[in-house]
C-alpha cells in the first residue's frame, strides 16, 4: 500500500513512500521507491553530470516518478532557465514513461502554458498544494493531480476530487496517516475510506506498466 507520494524523511516506512532525491544522492535499496529530479532551486547547481546521472537514474526500477521539477519565482535562477531545466525534465518524463511530480511557485500560468503546449501523456501531480480553489480549478481543467501534505486550504480540498487526490508527507514529521485522517475529516469521509482512494490512485499513476 503506497501512500506518501512525496517525502523526504528516512523515517518514512519503504514500501508505502516515494523518496525524493537529488540525482547524485540515488542510491536505490531494495525495497524502497524513488523519485529523482533537479528541483527549480538547484537549476544554478545542475551541470552534465547531474543530466547524465538523472538519466540513468530514472530508468531504475525502483524510481516511479521524475521530480520533484518545476517552477519557483522564489529560486534563485531566472524562470526563462528554470523553464528550459522543467521542460527537459517534461521530455524525459515522457521518453520514460514515467510521471511528473511537481514543485510550483508563483509560476502556475506558465506550468499551465507548459501543459498545454507539451500535451504530456504522463499524469502531472503538483505536490504540497497550498493555492486558492481559482488555481486549483484551472490545473483540474488540465487533469493534473493534487497531493495535499501537512498544510492546504480546507476548501480546495472539499473541491478536489477524490479521483484527483494524493497525500504526502514532503519534510513534516507527521505519519502519513495523520495527515490522510485530517484530510478525511474536512472531506467529511472514513479515513479507511480515503486511505483505499489515495492508494488506488497512487497505483494508477505510478505503477502504470
Amino acid at each position: 500500500m503506497l501512500l506518501d507520494i512525496h517525502t523526504h524523511r528516512n523515517a518514512a516506512v519503504p514500501g508505502e513512500c516515494i523518496f525524493n532525491v537529488e540525482p547524485a544522492w540515488f542510491e536505490p535499496v531494495e525495497g524502497c521507491y524513488y523519485s529523482v529530479g533537479i528541483h527549480p532551486w538547484k537549476v544554478l547547481e545542475a551541470g552534465p553530470e547531474d543530466w547524465t546521472t538523472l538519466e540513468k537514474a530514472v530508468c531504475h526500477p525502483s524510481v516511479l516518478a521524475i521530480g520533484e521539477a518545476g517552477l519557483d519565482r522564489l529560486g534563485p535562477a531566472d524562470i526563462l532557465l528554470q523553464k528550459e531545466v522543467f521542460v527537459r525534465q517534461i521530455l524525459l518524463s515522457e521518453s520514460v514513461g514515467k510521471p511528473l511530480v511537481i514543485h510550483c511557485v508563483k509560476a502556475f500560468n506558465e506550468l499551465i502554458e507548459l501543459k498545454k503546449k507539451y500535451r504530456p501523456q504522463m499524469p502531472w501531480v503538483v505536490h504540497g498544494f497550498r493555492n486558492n480553489l481559482h488555481i486549483a480549478c484551472r490545473l483540474m481543467q488540465e487533469n493534473i493531480y493534487f497531493s495535499l501534505g501537512e498544510r492546504y486550504q480546507p476548501d480546495v480540498l472539499r473541491h478536489v476530487p477524490l479521483e484527483c487526490l494524493l497525500a504526502e508527507t514532503d519534510e513534516s514529521t507527521q505519519d502519513i496517516r495523520m495527515v490522510i485522517g485530517r484530510m478525511a475529516e474536512t472531506k467529511n469521509v472514513e479515513v479507511s475510506f480515503l486511505c483505499d482512494r489515495i492508494d488506488e490512485n497512487a497505483r494508477k499513476i505510478f505503477f502504470r506498466q
